[in-house]
């Protein structure tokens, strides 16, 4: 067994990260790809976080071992079906659950590497690759009014960062609705780690966002650089534009919250044009719903900002695999 940073471990030619903290704390934040498999559940965590502080150390360990040596064999059996590939296993700080799981493992003959500092190592080198934009490429941004496709078109491009993809939010006033928003932990690991797959290509594209997305905030720095980059502008016709947003938003449906942000709308509309919206929306008519929400809201909100901007290019989006082609087109001639 090896102590490794996770810098290092990235040098490996086949790494699979395994991370023995509970599912709680996997759920929250952990290397993207990581395989989960917990010595402890989350309540067993808690109550030998509550026997350390009660009862002591030693107490708390030997409580600990049992409740681990219990699953030996299954931990033993889960990584049995990963045999040939280097073992990278970690916890929260390099201590004694990743360090017992890999001493078992490498006495078995597995090649297994201890990630120094665990977790806690991990974040930090997240961190740092967040605040440095040297490796990364030379960014591309796309805009385009709500509904245009630039999501449809960046998961078509092989060099497309999909933040909003990253923060399980669309980056918009409805974007919660039938996603699971990650934490800003989760975000930063998502995106440290595409930055670096992407970090030999002469550039990426990426959608032009707000500093927030839903509760995650992009990294200063990325930030930066994005407005200071050039844009491509998504032209998408209306109907168009109304047909995705349908096709998108209804995948789950949740009435009752549409609803209540529509009448959230009022200290920015008329009540006439709420009323009007929650009409068409709960007699069936979405098209028409989309289109009062597009024309009276949204095209307002974002349609002066976008005309500020200079565009190294235009593509209007009649279907999302013809633009992507055009919009990496127009990106590899201006590079």
């Amino acid at each position: 067994m090896k102590m490794i940073t996770y810098t290092e471990s990235r040098g490996l030619t086949d790494p699979l990260y395994v991370d023995v903290r509970s599912p709680s704390e996997y759920a929250h934040d952990h290397i993207p790809g990581a395989l989960n498999i917990p010595i402890f559940t989350d309540d067993e965590r808690r109550e030998i976080g509550t026997l350390y502080r009660h009862s002591g150390r030693d107490e708390a360990i030997v409580r600990g071992t049992e409740m681990g040596g219990r699953k030996i064999a299954s931990i033993i059996a889960e990584i049995s079906n990963y045999q040939g590939r280097q073992i990278v296993i970690y916890c929260a700080r390099g201590g004694m659950r990743s360090g017992s799981v890999a001493s078992l493992i490498s006495s078995l003959g597995f090649e297994v590497y201890r990630l120094d500092r665990g977790y806690k190592g991990y974040r930090h080198q997240v961190l740092r690759s967040l605040e440095c934009s040297d490796p990364w490429p030379r960014l591309i941004v796309l805009q385009g009014l709500t509904g245009s496709g630039k999501t449809e078109i960046l998961t078509r491009i092989g060099p497309g960062i999909d933040l909003e993809g990253m923060a399980g939010h669309r980056s918009s006033l409805f974007g919660a609705i039938g996603l699971k928003q990650n934490s800003q932990k989760m975000f930063d690991s998502l995106l440290a780690s595409r930055l670096d797959e992407l970090g030999n290509e002469p550039f990426a594209i990426i959608e032009g966002e707000s500093k927030k997305i839903g509760n995650c905030h992009i990294p200063e720095t990325l930030y930066d650089a994005m407005k200071k980059s050039p844009v491509i502008y998504i032209d998408t016709p209306m109907e168009r534009r109304i047909d995705i947003l349908i096709r998108e938003y209804t995948k789950v449906r949740d009435d009752e919250k549409v609803i209540s942000i529509v009448k959230s709308l009022r200290s920015k509309l008329s009540e006439k044009t709420v009323a009007k919206m929650i009409e068409l929306f709960t007699g069936g008519d979405l098209k028409a719903f989309v289109e009062l929400l597009l024309l009276k809201y949204y095209d307002p909100l974002y349609r002066y900002s976008i005309s500020r901007l200079d565009f190294i290019g235009t593509v209007t989006n009649y279907d999302s695999d013809t633009a992507a082609k055009q919009v990496m087109e127009i990106a590899e001639n201006f590079i």
